[in-house]
């Protein structure tokens, strides 16, 4: 889940780790449980890897693993676990067909050209191997907007990076719009669903953790006073018992065979 330095996500391994990793984790579990082959002794690559919550997936089903992330503080956290690379997931440093397998969970939604994107994972994927994709989809959890919405009372606006990549993955949040980057990757044979995942947060105080562990909100509580974050975290965890929802994002995820 890595962009350039001027989107954010610099220097914040250690948050999303921390808090992002919360629902993000069990996301890449449900994809990384779509691999069409069983993960003992295969050779993967995680894409984009942020904290590495895919990575930690893949090694516990007995995989092999090597992550790659533009961040390099998100790549050196990697590190702690295995082989890691700072790289852009739109020029690999790899051979082809390098890997088994390759998983790219919520990475592609972050690419202007998501079919480009898909072409280069295929490229490192063996003749037979899979890549796995996910992007949330345009089916949004009121739990995250009641977040925002008590954001924006506490004087929240969105950067500019943000807007930009929110603008980016509205065109990559259906199905059908995953399915046509997916073929324009070069990919014959591939499955797309949709589907909402229960991410095992029941406690809003939770949920209220994963939201503040990404990049915008992240800065932008860090930066308020002691006492004004304090009142903010509780009137953001208020509005999402409100809501009265188990938190379950809808997610569209991708098997593509190479």
């Amino acid at each position: 889940m890595a962009l350039n330095d001027s989107t954010g996500y610099a220097g914040m391994a250690g948050a999303w780790a921390d808090g992002a990793a919360l629902a993000y984790g069990p996301l890449a579990r449900h994809l990384v449980a779509r691999a069409p082959e069983p993960l003992r002794g295969a050779l993967a690559l995680d894409a984009g890897a942020g904290s590495g919550v895919a990575g930690d997936a893949l090694r516990a089903g007995g995989a092999r693993v090597v992550a790659a992330d533009r961040e390099f503080d998100m790549a050196a956290f990697g590190a702690a676990t295995g082989p890691a690379v700072t790289a852009d997931v739109t020029e690999l440093p790899f051979r082809s067909g390098a890997f088994d397998l390759v998983v790219a969970a919520f990475v592609v939604n972050h690419l202007p050209d998501p079919g480009s994107g898909l072409a280069e994972l295929r490229r490192v994927t063996r003749p037979g191997g899979a890549v796995l994709a996910s992007t949330f989809s345009g089916d949004r959890s009121g739990a995250k907007f009641a977040v925002d919405e008590v954001a924006a009372e506490y004087g929240f606006v969105a950067p500019g990076w943000y807007l930009g990549f929110r603008g980016t993955a509205q065109g990559f949040e259906d199905p059908g719009a995953v399915e046509r980057a997916v073929a324009a990757g070069g990919f014959a044979e591939w499955t797309v669903t949709e589907e909402p995942v229960d991410v095992g947060l029941s406690d809003p105080g939770d949920v209220v953790r994963y939201r503040l562990g990404m990049p915008h909100l992240h800065r932008f509580a860090a930066g308020l006073p002691d006492h004004v974050r304090t009142a903010f975290v509780a009137d953001a965890v208020e509005a999402v018992r409100r809501t009265g929802e188990r938190f379950a994002p809808v997610v569209v995820e991708a098997v593509a065979v190479a």
